[in-house]
């Protein structure tokens, strides 16, 4: 059996993430499966990724209110968006290279992480092409943009409820192809949180630090909150590290990039609260870890679509630098967040070992009758 995996961009994503979490779970259960991570993108071009992805991550950061015209143009549309000429000519060159790509993998099974690859696809199948390859879309927001293929996609590992109630209603996905499996985090976090004792000093998770969250003011301002530790992700931004671990601050502790979910499971084990953007992949990890969440800022986009879904569910807390203290010691407040989390794992109603199974099995592929035997018994709603 042959699966692809396809997030997009070279550059750690939560999209990326999300294909080596579904990598390492296919690997524990069909471990002579030949899998491989792909990013589509470079597959067609590698000036091409290093283009768009440049264009993203500078209008991402550094122009917000122009991607976020963008976005609600293209991405997430308000009003029927009809392909310009020029556009169209794109489609058309990207739909050939896919085929090229897929005529040379010859997959039998592909999930995709990102909306791009998965647009394509669709649309290639509903043209009656590769319909004996299963296409899985793997949402990484809480919500669904216009570029994610539907109608030409066998199956949907959806975020929660709504998403499946939209794509059954406005684009009529029969029940019975989407799984409500939350928005995957490795099984690392899954793990019970040890015992804490109340007199130690608390530490702040903050994730985001290599997209722009930490900055001189806010370096400046958690610098003046005291009895906390922040534990600062920087991912691979060398620059960032070295100027926080030249603080030589007992209050903040820069940590470099990290691959490893073990690893990263400990730090959210020793943390008492998460400060984050609103990004799909890192929120659901502290869902997972019944983290209270607080979210200091968001870009345009993706994070603010998020961060509405976020609030509405009652799921974090946004927050200015001076209330990080005052919302640790609310513990009313606290309680209430770790409530809705609560409330919202359980609606989580299908494992993921249990519907890549379904989708591994639609393959027509022989599949370990240990996963049926385990994963058949919930109640998939």
């Amino acid at each position: 059996m042959k699966v692809l995996l396809l997030p997009l961009f070279q550059f750690p994503t939560g999209h990326s993430k999300v294909a080596k979490t579904l990598q390492d779970h296919i690997i524990s259960q069909y471990p002579d499966a030949e899998i491989k991570i792909i990013d589509f993108l470079s597959y067609c071009s590698d000036k091409l990724e290093k283009l768009v992805s440049g264009i993203y991550l500078k209008g991402f950061l550094g122009a917000p209110f122009l991607y976020r015209a963008l976005y609600y143009t293209i991405m997430y549309k308000q009003h029927p968006f009809k392909l310009q000429p020029d556009l169209q000519v794109l489609s058309y060159y990207f739909e050939r290279k896919m085929q090229k790509f897929l005529d040379e993998e010859n997959p039998d099974l592909i999930f995709c992480t990102h909306s791009f690859p998965s647009g394509i696809i669709s649309s290639l199948k509903q043209k009656g092409r590769y319909r004996d390859i299963t296409a899985v879309n793997v949402y990484t927001d809480f919500f669904i943009n216009d570029i994610w293929g539907k109608r030409g996609i066998d199956f949907h590992f959806v975020p929660h409820n709504e998403a499946k109630e939209k794509l059954i209603k406005k684009h009529h996905i029969p029940d019975d192809h989407i799984f409500v499996t939350g928005i995957p985090v490795h099984s690392a976090y899954h793990l019970p949180v040890p015992f804490k004792k109340d007199d130690r000093i608390r530490h702040i998770l903050v994730a985001g630090g290599n997209s722009g969250l930490v900055n001189c003011n806010f370096i400046e301002s958690i610098q003046k909150v005291r009895h906390i530790r922040f534990l600062i992700l920087c991912g691979n931004n060398e620059e960032l590290y070295s100027s926080l671990k030249a603080l030589d601050s007992k209050q903040i502790e820069p940590i470099g990039y990290i691959d490893n979910p073990n690893e990263m499971n400990q730090l959210y084990n020793k943390a008492d609260a998460i400060l984050t953007k609103p990004g799909g992949v890192t929120i659901s990890e502290a869902l997972q870890k019944k983290l209270p969440i607080l979210v200091h800022t968001s870009l345009p986009g993706q994070e603010e679509i998020n961060l509405d879904y976020l609030l509405e569910k009652n799921l974090v807390t946004v927050i200015y630098d001076r209330q990080i203290t005052e919302q640790l010691k609310n513990e009313e407040a606290i309680l209430s967040l770790r409530k809705h989390i609560d409330s919202y794992l359980e609606k989580i109603t299908c494992p993921l070992d249990y519907a890549i199974f379904i989708s591994i099995k639609s393959t027509g592929r022989r599949t370990p009758d240990t996963v049926h035997s385990l994963r058949a018994v919930p109640t998939i709603k």
